[in-house]
């Protein structure tokens, strides 16, 4: 079987579906990969042919700026600029190469439209939570309400005509439900009742990717607590917040690995205590599998890794998804949430005892655990696609 897989230039949305790729290629499947050229080691290791994004769209993750800062606004014109200028290089590709199934990621991969443009089946990969609606009030979705929401429609309305399909209504762009869906976490955790099989296939999270990060020595952790502390790949410039964990935590109990990303140097963060361990960039499911706690910035990849080793998180939450993914966390007794923007190194501290106290969240990150790890067949899963797109 031939498949395309679309998807774009973030590890949340990439490292998901390393697992699902590596096991379609092991069962003879050809997997040609369109993403951006950062992942394509990657992507060549998981046994797809890596496509790159091409000039037009290069120039336009360079130059892209939002008209206005509305956090869903701003996300839909995100998504829609996107589409336009992706969407004629996916077709162009369909045209020169014969495929069976096209794999599209939810946010970056134009599904709502792939499916109406070609006769492929087509499926979205959902590498955050799978919605049966938009996160707003429908009144929000109204032309006149807002000028970026106005935009938004400009593009879509321009994208329609230039294809000549139907006009899809934005929540429709926003939920982007496929001819058949993978979510990469369980049903529980997706928490919305109106997405259910067999429409939508839970496959967990992927364990199976390369990390390209040096290895790390932890065999000097002894019998400390290890706390982990992360706020992902992107939003990263956070050196204050770093010098707070390091006043809260040096010189306790605790061996602390802090990895701080590519926009800050060590060397910024002064003497670091000898119970830390501090790198821009740290090998994360290794320390996942011994951490006794993990503070987030709640990206759904990250708490989905987390979950799989049922390690119980604290969520300091920034920005689009991050924010429902913590209230999440809290609502299941999985985990802490706080504001970022109000932390200081005595509530940082005594935030991160409660974690580690707190019998019920550790009862029920174990039992999570156990739930990813049945859920993440990935044979089943590549053989469930297979009998789909035959």
């Amino acid at each position: 079987m031939n498949i395309l897989f679309v998807n774009a230039n973030l590890y949340g949305h990439i490292n998901p579906t390393l697992g699902l790729v590596k096991k379609l290629t092991e069962r003879g499947n050809k997997v040609d990969y369109f993403c951006s050229a950062e992942f394509s080691g990657q992507v060549a290791k998981s046994g797809a042919n890596w496509i790159d994004f091409g000039r037009g769209l290069n120039l336009f993750l360079k130059n892209y700026r939002p008209t206005d800062r509305h956090p869903f606004y701003m996300l839909m014109e995100y998504i829609l600029s996107y589409d336009e200028v992706m969407l004629p290089q996916i077709l162009d590709i369909i045209k020169e190469r014969t495929y069976d199934l096209i794999l599209c990621d939810s946010i970056f991969g134009g599904g709502c439209f792939l499916k109406h443009l070609t006769h492929i089946p087509v499926i979205c990969s959902h590498s955050s939570f799978a919605m049966s609606h938009a996160p707003v009030p429908q009144r929000m979705l109204m032309p006149g309400t807002q000028p970026q929401l106005d935009h938004c429609l400009q593009v879509l309305n321009r994208i329609c005509n230039c294809y000549k399909i139907e006009t899809p209504a934005l929540e429709e762009v926003f939920i982007s439900r496929g001819d058949h869906n993978i979510v990469y976490t369980t049903r529980e955790f997706n928490g919305d009742d109106a997405v259910k099989e067999p429409q939508y296939l839970f496959a967990g999270p992927s364990m199976e990717r390369t990390q390209d990060t040096e290895s790390v020595d932890l065999s000097g952790i002894g019998s400390r607590k290890l706390l982990y502390i992360s706020l992902g790949s992107l939003n990263t410039y956070f050196l204050e917040f770093y010098k707070i964990c390091i006043c809260a935590f040096r010189d306790t109990d605790y061996y602390v690995c802090m990895s701080i990303g590519t926009k800050c140097e060590v060397t910024q963060l002064g003497e670091i205590p000898q119970n830390f361990l501090v790198k821009n960039v740290l090998p994360q499911l290794k320390i996942l599998k011994k951490a006794d706690a993990f503070i987030t910035h709640a990206g759904f990849n990250s708490v989905n890794e987390a979950l799989y080793f049922g390690v119980p998180m604290l969520a300091l939450p920034q920005v689009n998804d991050q924010h429902m993914t913590a209230k999440r966390l809290v609502c299941m007794n999985l985990g802490l949430s706080e504001n970022i923007k109000e932390i200081s190194a005595e509530k940082l501290k005594d935030q991160v005892q409660q974690l580690l106290s707190n019998e019920t969240i550790k009862e029920n990150c174990l039992i999570i655990s156990q739930e990813m790890k049945r859920c993440a067949n990935w044979e089943l899963t590549a053989e469930k696609l297979e009998k789909y797109a035959k």
